[in-house]
């Protein structure tokens, strides 16, 4: 999902399943109804500096540094990785190692990079860290899309949008000592997600979902460059987000969130033959009152005449999203 906002705000934006304690119970809900955008100047310069910088240092030295990026998805039973789309840009920041409170100074360098189709990045606009002998923290950002992401000063963030897959990794005191290094990079995700199954119960037969939006939680949150750290929402946001729509799956990404109130889902969908839109709107409740970032969160829904049941939750493996922000579930 691409977020455009003005130039001058530069805002940033296993299917194993796990059983939470208490979802072997059916929860029976009645129904009430039957990335940002940064432009390029003038320079080729790529816009993505911090504190005003222009973002094109290189380092100061004589090493070439080149990094491959993989995403990690994590959940409570599995870990696995595969190499960073290509076409996605990652922001990567270098400091001095051994430093305390290293991102609150200036970086070394740092650079904008897009991903090849072997996850290997390769620097915009021809950039090239280049770096002495010695040990450096490294630092990777990304909204996994071709977009940029958000600007960091004093290694705290612009504020954070919903609807984005923020994406971060960090390295503590890599020994630079070659003229040649490639470092290996493995990003996680610092946001949250849900997904829905939707099946057919009592008395229905679900052709197919017209649309569905759900209640997120509330944005302007910021990222700790140092940790990737997202703090939680304890809020939802006013107005409903429309979520990803792939068949009978649901799919929608935002910043963490911790609440005891129920999220409010909104489905609309063609049923039993007839031409009429219905209209469902349920209260879902939040797993263990937070939706945890890393984590994808699926939810099986099944729709009956009246009603709609949640038998089980899980946590899943992360759902990856298409440009137009369909859920592309693995087969």
């Amino acid at each position: 999902m691409r977020h455009i906002m003005p130039t001058a705000m530069l805002a940033a934006i296993a299917a194993a399943c796990i059983t939470f304690s208490g979802c072997e119970k059916i929860i029976v809900i009645e129904c009430q109804h039957p990335i940002i955008y940064y432009p390029e100047d003038g320079n080729g310069d790529s816009g993505n500096g911090e504190d005003g910088d222009s973002g094109n240092s290189s380092g100061l030295g004589n090493n070439l540094v080149g990094f491959h990026a993989s995403v990690e998805s994590l959940n409570l039973a599995t870990k696995s990785m595969s190499p960073i789309s290509a076409g996605t840009r990652v922001m990567i920041y270098a400091y001095h190692g051994s430093t305390d409170n290293a991102t609150t100074t200036s970086a070394v360098a740092r650079g904008s990079y897009t991903a090849q189709q072997t996850g290997t990045l390769s620097g915009d606009s021809g950039y090239k860290m280049m770096l002495s002998n010695g040990v450096f923290d490294f630092y990777a950002v990304s909204v996994n899309s071709s977009d940029l992401p958000p600007v960091f000063s004093n290694g705290v963030s612009t504020a954070l949008s919903n609807g984005v897959d923020y994406l971060w990794w960090n390295v503590d005191n890599y020994d630079v000592a070659a003229a040649q290094v490639t470092v290996p990079i493995v990003l996680n995700h610092s946001a949250t997600q849900i997904s829905f199954e939707i099946e057919s119960g009592d008395g229905m037969y679900v052709q197919d979902i017209v649309s569905a939006t759900i209640t997120a939680s509330k944005p302007g949150a910021v990222m700790d460059l140092s940790t990737g750290v997202i703090q939680p929402a304890t809020e939802y946001d006013t107005a409903p987000a429309s979520m990803g729509v792939n068949k009978m799956k649901l799919q929608y990404t935002m910043l963490p969130l911790q609440t005891d109130e129920p999220m409010k889902l909104v489905l609309n969908i063609h049923a039993n033959g007839e031409p009429d839109v219905k209209t469902y709107e349920v209260d879902v409740p939040v797993p263990d009152g937070a939706l945890k970032a890393g984590n994808s969160y699926r939810f099986r829904a099944v729709i009956d005449a009246d009603k709609v049941t949640f038998p089980q939750v899980g946590v899943t493996d992360w759902v990856d999203v298409d440009e137009t922000g369909n859920p592309l579930y693995p087969h």
